[in-house]
């Protein structure tokens, strides 16, 4: 009877131990299970925003303050701090045209920025306003390298602009004429007054004030906007210079 008893209390015993047992397993499981649910939403909270690069433009818009000044706006919906590209340039101009407009790098924080250009030195005539991104270089923050850009993005639409009041046609012929000049007169290079008058028109000769002027002469040609420095004794050009600035 007491072996009976004895073998029925050591049986409740071991009951009671493997059901603690399987209760701390239990137990330990939920607590893991709900750190790693817990670790999961503070990843979740903490990883950042990607955003597709569907969608994505830049925009300016122009207005002229006055015939020397035009003021730029620009948005775009790309997110965080972004640079563009953003100028004034003369319509219909060829790729190896020497250049006629104005740019610079505008910087725009959370979608927005501004600039304005002195036009007061640019022909009048037709032009083009233009703000470009570039993915190489545009980036500024880590928010706005997140976009996934990866293509240049542009706008650009007509101005018509009063500027200097020359006309752009004698600008861009004056600028042709110029690059000829430096792409072909060196250091004693011909003088042949022929020639120059044919090509360029007539000059006016001013004084020569730091060299013998039986032997110097200062000719500027107001069709290119330069000076042509010559020794008259041997018929060769001394040097060039831009503007009316002689020796």
């Amino acid at each position: 009877m007491s072996f009976a008893k004895n073998s029925v209390i050591k049986f409740y015993l071991m009951a009671a131990v493997a059901s603690f047992a399987l209760f701390g397993c239990d137990a330990s499981y939920d607590s893991s299970n709900s750190t790693n649910a817990s670790d999961s939403e503070n990843e979740a909270k903490h990883e950042r925003i990607s955003y597709p690069p569907e969608g994505y433009s830049v925009s300016v818009s122009s207005e002229r303050l006055n015939d020397s000044k035009v003021y730029l706006e620009l948005s775009t919906n790309i997110p965080g701090t972004i640079e563009l590209m953003v100028g004034i340039s003369l319509a219909g101009q060829a790729a190896d045209d020497t250049w006629i407009g104005k740019n610079e790098r505008v910087r725009l924080v959370n979608g927005n920025g501004q600039v304005t250009f002195d036009v007061s030195d640019l022909p009048s005539g037709q032009y083009e306003v233009e703000a470009t991104f570039y993915p190489r270089w545009g980036f500024q923050d880590e928010e706005s390298r997140l976009s996934g850009v990866d293509q240049r993005l542009e706008h650009r639409h007509p101005i018509k602009l009063m500027g200097s009041g020359e006309p752009a046609e004698l600008a861009a012929q004056r600028n042709e004429n110029q690059k000829w000049v430096r792409e072909n007169i060196i250091m004693g290079s011909e003088w042949d007054p022929e020639f120059w008058k044919g090509r360029f028109g007539e000059w006016k000769e001013f004084p020569v004030r730091t060299r013998n002027p039986d032997i110097i002469s200062n000719y500027y040609f107001e069709s290119l906007d330069m000076t042509i420095i010559v020794n008259t004794l041997k018929d060769e050009i001394v040097v060039w210079r831009m503007g009316r600035d002689g020796l």
